[in-house]
């Protein structure tokens, strides 16, 4: 998400004896740690032709190759490394040309190309829109995925740049020959691309690790200085969107605390106003029943049932085998609500047939007016050989 660089194009232009280009290009992208290898091109013709075929909206990573720019090796004495450019070009002002070093274990390629000849270059890809952030020479970039693709003691030829590898599988020499060889298909990323998108592929795999490999390329300021400056309005803007999502998610922290607790009081007020109302009412309700009740009771309401009508309810169910010994008529409070009150019927008698009784109790089940049975008592009677019983209806 805050990498500088999606997507990057790898530039190859070849300057050509007869004064016209050969440019090859790739367009790498980045997803997680992998590098892919997308489209990728070659064309020749004048710098215009050229320039029309290259994708605009891109960085890109540039090398320039072929007639003006020429490659020695400078051998370092022991530890010493600087001087590398007189010892290999005694006769050349600096100041004219850019230089790049790409350097070995004993010592250094040196590359130079004419100022006049690169800036006019670059001032053209910069008038079609393009950004240059890299600027290298010849096809010593590719020592960047050197490991990816070299053999040791196998020497190979990219589009002509030809190395030699080392029995080793160090780099051994490098010669621009400007062959343009048969194309020939490298293995790469798992698949196989041709020769000449190696070079692009290479230069802006070096410029994707900027942060972690020693860039080969030259020591042009302007370049530089334009990549530095795209460097620090990534950091820029990647520093201001942390600020920024950081600011939100408190936000939304904020929030979603917030309204916890605005939604916990709403219901809150509601459950203390559920609770007031139900109070009220309780205590209307209770006034209310006791004053309903004692009507009830001066009109001998008797749940609405009248005693006859019950009495001959039981009687006209009782098995024939079951003696009545005793009736009561009371009222029972039930537990749970105080405002709410039961009336029962208490049935005592004796019988010598468990299942009559058992019959009896399903029997008032079934009646609309009956609540519920309860068998309270049924044992022997110690006197005969009947038993007796009581039973607990509510209605």
């Amino acid at each position: 998400m805050f990498a500088p660089f999606e997507h990057l194009l790898g530039i190859e232009i070849k300057l050509l004896p007869d004064a016209s280009f050969r440019c090859s290009y790739a367009i790498v992208s980045k997803k997680g740690n992998l590098l892919n290898i997308g489209k990728y091109h070659q064309i020749e013709g004048s710098l215009v032709k050229v320039l029309e075929s290259i994708p605009r909206k891109y960085p890109l990573a540039l090398t320039l190759s072929g007639k003006g720019i020429i490659h020695k090796l400078a051998i370092s004495k022991g530890n010493e490394t600087e001087g590398l450019f007189r010892e290999v070009f005694p006769s050349v002002e600096r100041k004219d040309f850019y230089v790049q070093e790409c350097p070995l274990e004993d010592g250094s390629w040196v590359s130079i190309v004419r100022k006049s000849q690169a800036d006019d270059i670059l001032g053209k890809l910069k008038a079609a829109g393009m950004r240059v952030y890299s600027l290298s020479l010849g096809g010593l970039a590719i020592t960047g995925i050197w490991e990816m693709i070299t053999e040791k003691g196998t020497d190979f030829q990219v589009d002509g740049h030809l190395f030699q590898v080392s029995e080793m599988g160090a780099l051994g020499g490098y010669l621009y020959t400007g062959t343009h060889s048969e194309e020939v298909d490298f293995a790469l990323g798992g698949g196989k691309v041709p020769s000449y998108a190696l070079l692009p592929y290479a230069l802006a795999f070096q410029l994707f690790l900027h942060d972690r490999v020693e860039l080969v390329k030259t020591d042009h300021e302007n370049v530089d200085q334009a990549f530095h400056a795209f460097l620090g309005n990534h950091a820029l803007r990647k520093t201001a969107s942390v600020f920024i999502f950081s600011l939100l998610g408190l936000l939304l922290i904020s929030f979603l605390v917030l309204s916890y607790y605005n939604s916990e009081n709403t219901a809150l007020n509601a459950q203390a106003g559920n609770l007031s109302a139900a109070a009220d009412r309780g205590d209307l309700l209770r006034k209310d029943i006791a004053l309903q009740k004692a009507k009830l009771e001066r009109l001998g309401w008797n749940g609405g049932y009248s005693y006859a009508f019950l009495l001959n309810e039981i009687g006209g169910t009782r098995p024939r085998l079951l003696q009545l010994k005793e009736l009561a008529f009371g009222e029972e409070k039930k537990t749970g609500s105080p405002a709410e009150i039961g009336n029962i019927i208490r049935i005592s008698g004796e019988t010598s047939s468990l299942p009559s009784v058992n019959n009896w109790i399903f029997e008032l089940k079934e009646r609309k007016w009956v609540h519920s049975v309860k068998l309270l008592r049924y044992q022997q009677d110690n006197e005969s050989e009947s038993y007796l019983f009581s039973l607990l209806i509510n209605y």
